[in-house]
Formats: structure tokens, sequence, C-alpha cells
């Protein structure tokens, strides 16, 4: 028994509760317990943002051909998966990260589930997402340490190109466009839906625009009334499901088959999607913590199982794979309550609401044109937040050529399909699927191209007159690794202020040695010279009365001192300062 809970510990570490400070403007963070009037409101908000998310899944299911009955088992399968990942996302156990995290359909994963389905059937595709659900699961210790393999870059590409292929379906649902031409209804339908959500969402900074969604549905669904495209019939045939029922009826769970070629893109699209649910988790625990410093790697560890737990359960229920919600995040942030209790509720609401037929059935009841309008905002959506991942990191010549010819390569599948179209069944899902295709793409040019890049790098500097080969040297660094354009910024900045202060103290004897090291974490730089120590310590406060009475310039040559060394430790996130043999070190640690 020992043994076996020594592997579990291993394995599945389990919760520790996290020292943190409450910052300004949250009512309740993680581990307090808000009452349950307060618990049930938060939580309700929580599960109807969700609800509307589940749109996503009604899109998934007409793709792949269910019937309007089979559509509402699979939507209601899909909310009791989410709500019970959710259930134990918020709790503080080995297999939860103890926060409110919502889980919601991974929209990321629509593409995929959707190719495997139509070219193996539903079967292959809940076979492959139970085996990527696993496979998450035993890798959720490791996954953060593969971000070098799957860095922002290669999830830039994957959203540019997932919102590439939303669009063709969502502006047919938007236009109602068919051999006919476009539907005039439809589109006035569509466009308030949308012009309602970019409305809130741009010009309202406050709780509605957390809901832009949700309202945005709310308003196209009046227009679609007035225009006669949604009423007594829709309403009818939600009022005819009973009150209660359970959510396997109507939609008979697949057998789950293996399939090689199906598995590949499923898992490869998960892994991803699993890493970057890394970024999820630290955005949470920077919300509960004013005093946030760095990841929280077990945490994140814990996050990562319960996201393939979550993956599991909705290949085990049949229905595509869920991902982590980045708009109820911003709910949890804009209401002040991040409990984890509320996490709890919020789930326990969504499962009840699987049980409640009417629920799903007006979900699958909304008009087409609304249905397009979301799927329209979600490919701009994405295509920028794509854009955004690409560009939040340094780029060279490599790397340029990896997001690049990655994008190419799967615009070539949606533009020309013709040209996979006589790949091998088995390759289908692979070579006809833009998202599998431009991804891998990515990520194989991004393994070539890390080829003869080390990860430190030294650079002597002989005066302050070295500023120049300084920034030279940091940028051609940051461009090889990928770092953050602002965290490099910042380490140029503090080495410069450490020269000016080395410079103008003569406490050194020159050249200085600068080291600089990187991984996926943090950005070291070490500085080695003769002399002595840089003192970062404000001896006294020096007022401007100070200034103005010393005639021999003291007090000002000493605020001077005292603002690089301050400067030094706010740009910083660790500094560190010694001497030993003549020799001082000045080391500087950057969270990346």
């Amino acid at each position: 028994m020992a043994r076996w809970m020594k592997f579990l510990d291993a394995v599945f570490p389990p919760f520790v509760e996290t020292e943190r400070e409450k910052p300004k403007g949250m009512l309740f963070v993680a581990h307090e317990t808000p009452g349950f009037p307060t618990s049930l409101a938060v939580g309700g908000q929580h599960a109807v943002v969700l609800l509307m998310l589940v749109l996503y899944t009604v899109v998934v299911g007409q793709e792949i051909g269910l019937s309007q009955n089979e559509l509402r088992g699979f939507v209601s399968l899909c909310i009791i998966a989410a709500g019970i990942t959710t259930f134990i996302q918020a709790t503080p156990t080995r297999f939860g990260s103890g926060h409110l995290i919502v889980h919601n359909p991974s929209t990321v994963s629509m593409a995929g589930f959707i190719a495997v389905s139509s070219a193996y059937g539903i079967g292959a595709a809940t076979g492959a997402v139970i085996l990527s659900g696993i496979i998450v699961i035993l890798l959720a210790r490791f996954l953060p340490k593969l971000r070098s393999v799957f860095p922002p870059e290669i999830a830039g590409v994957l959203l540019v190109l997932l919102g590439l292929s939303l669009v063709e379906g969502g502006v047919r649902r938007f236009t109602g466009f068919s051999e006919s031409g476009m539907d005039i209804s439809s589109i006035m339908i569509a466009s308030t839906t949308l012009v309602v959500i970019i409305g809130l969402s741009v010009w309202n900074a406050g709780r509605p625009k957390l809901f832009a969604i949700v309202i945005g549905t709310v308003s196209g669904l009046i227009v679609a009334a007035i225009l006669g495209r949604f009423g007594q019939m829709e309403l009818h045939v939600v009022t005819q499901q009973p009150l209660f029922s359970f959510p396997f009826s109507g939609y008979d769970i697949p057998t789950p088959r293996l399939v090689l070629s199906a598995v590949i893109p499923v898992l490869l699209i998960e892994v991803i999607s699993a890493v970057d649910s890394i970024g999820t988790s630290v955005a949470i625990d920077k919300i509960n913590n004013s005093k946030w410093h760095r990841a929280d790697m077990p945490m994140i560890g814990r996050a990562i199982t319960c996201h393939g737990i979550g993956v599991l359960l909705a290949g085990l229920m049949g229905t595509f794979q869920l991902g982590t919600s980045s708009a109820n995040l911003g709910l949890a942030h804009a209401s002040g309550v991040a409990a984890r209790r509320v996490g709890m509720m919020a789930g326990a609401i969504l499962v009840v609401m699987a049980f409640l037929p009417q629920v799903s059935t007006f979900i699958t009841q909304i008009p087409q044109p609304v249905v397009g309008a979301i799927v329209v905002y979600t490919a701009g959506y994405m295509l920028v937040a794509g854009m955004e991942l690409v560009l939040s990191r340094m780029l060279n010549s490599r790397r340029m050529f990896m997001v690049g010819l990655g994008i190419t390569v799967g615009s070539v599948v949606l533009l020309m399909p013709e040209i996979t179209a006589g790949a091998p069944k088995g390759l289908q899902p692979i070579l006809g699927s833009a998202l599998t295709l431009g991804t891998v793409t990515a990520m194989v040019l991004n393994m070539i191209f890390r080829i003869g890049i080390a990860q430190s790098g030294t650079i002597q500097l002989t005066g302050i007159e070295s500023l120049n080969k300084l920034t030279d040297f940091l940028e051609e660094k940051g461009e090889d690794w990928g770092a953050r354009r602002q965290v490099m910024m910042r380490s140029g900045l503090a080495v410069g202020e450490a020269l000016e202060k080395l410079s103008g103290t003569g406490i050194t004897n020159w050249p200085v040695n600068l080291r600089v090291s990187y991984d996926e974490y943090k950005i070291t730089l070490d500085m080695d010279y003769e002399g002595d120590p840089i003192n970062l310590v404000v001896a006294r406060p020096i007022s401007l009365d100070d200034i103005l009475e010393d005639d021999d310039d003291d007090a000002l040559d000493e605020l001077v001192s005292n603002v690089s060394g301050m400067l030094i430790g706010q740009l910083a996130d660790k500094v560190e300062s010694s001497a030993e043999n003549g020799r001082a070190t000045l080391k500087l640690v950057f969270d990346h």
C-alpha cells in the first residue's frame, strides 16, 4: 500500500494550498468561501456563459450529420461532461487545480473531430478522443516542460488556420447561402447578432461585455421572431420535451474504435490544446494572488490532468472535446469572485441542466443565422488571437519561415482541396485537414530550425560604450529563442542601468562578462567582473532640500546611485549581488 501511494504521489502529486495575498478588487479568492446565495448567483452566471458556447457543439453535430433528436442528446452529453470536469477542476484534490476554471466545448478541436467523423465515423472519432485524454493525463506533469516543442507560434498557426476553416461554414449560415443565392432575412438576423456582440465587446467595459454573446443571441432571436424565423413552431418543439430525462436518450453513444490515422490529428490538437491551457492556469493564478511571481508548476500539472479527464469524459460520452474557457476567466476577474466553491457550483448547475431536455432542445432550435454570426465572430477572434500569439515573440528568419510555411500549407488545403482529394483514405484526416497539416508543418520546421541554437550565450562588455553591442546581442538571442519582446527589453534596460552604475561609481575594473541563458519560464543574466558588488539597497531617502543645500553634489550623486539600484530591482523579477575573491557577480532573473 505504501509503495502504491508513493507511486500515486509521484504521478499525481497531492494538492497543496498556495500562499497568496488577496488582490484589491477581488471579493473572494480561491480558498475563500462565499455564502450560498453568492455562490449560486455567480455560479449561475458562469453556467449561462457556458451554455452559449455550447452552440459550437450544435455546429459539430450538424456537420457530422446528426438528426435533430440525436443532436439534442449530443448537446446534453457535452453539457454534462463540461459540468463534471468544471466541478473536478475546482476541487482541491490531486486531480484538480482548486481554481475556478470552467471547461467548455473546444473550438480548437472542432475541425479535427468533424474531419475524423466524416472519414471514419463517430466511433473512430470518440476512440481517438478517449486515447488522447488518457495520454494527456499521463503526460500532465511533463507537458509544461514541452513548451519549447510547442511554442506560442505553433498555437498561433493553429488558431489562424482554425479561424480560416470556420469562415466558409460561418458565412453560409450567416447569409443563408444556397443555390438560389443569399437570403435577406438571414443576413438581417445574423447582422443584428454580430453587431450587438461586437458593440458590447468594443464600447462597453462593464458587466454586459462579459455577456456579449448571450445578449447578441437574444437580440438575434428577437429579430428572427419578428421576421418569422423563430417562434411558435420552435417553442412548441421545446415545450413538447419532458421536464426531466436522462441525457443519453435520443443519442446512442457510439462504440469507440481505434484507427491510427484518426488518432494522429486528434491527439496532436489535444496536446497543443493542453499545453495552451497552461496560459489559463497562470492567468487564474495571477487573478488570485497580488504577489504572484512565477508559475505554480504543481498546480499547472493538476490543471492539465483535469483537462485530460475532461477530454476522456467527452470521448466516453460520445461527444467532442472540451477546453478551458477564457470568457469565464474574464467573468471571474470582473465579478471579483474566483472562489473554487463557485466553480463547484457552476459545475453542479451544468450537470442539472443536462437532465433538463428543454434546455438542450432550445439550444438546438436557435436559428442558423444566429449560429452563423457567432461562428463568424469566433473566426475573426481566432485569426487575431493567432496573430497576436505569433507576434508576442521575437522572430528571426527561421521562425518567420516556420510560421509562414505552416499557414501556407494549411491554406493550400483550404483553398485547393482537390490537391489532397486523391490521397489514400487512411491519410485523408491528416492530409485533408488544414489544421493538422499546417500545424505538423510548423512543428517539424520548429524542431529542424532549433538545431544549432544554444540556450545560452556570453558577451564581453568593455565599458558604457558597449550598450549598442549589448542591445544587438540580446536582440539576436531573443530572436533565436523566440523570447517575449517585452521581457528582452526589460533585461536590456536592467543591464544598461547596471553598466551605468558600475561606470558612474568606478567600483569595477573592466571588462564585464555577461552570460544570458533561457528556458520557457525565465531568462537569467549573470554579470561577472573584477571589483565590488553593486549595492542595491537604498541607504537613506534623499529629499529635494538635500540636493539644493549640498554644495558638493554628494546628495545628487547618491540620488542617482539610488535610482539605478531601484530601477534594476523593479525591472528584474529577482536580483542577487555577491562577491568572492575580488570578483563580483550580479544575477538578474526575468520571468518569461
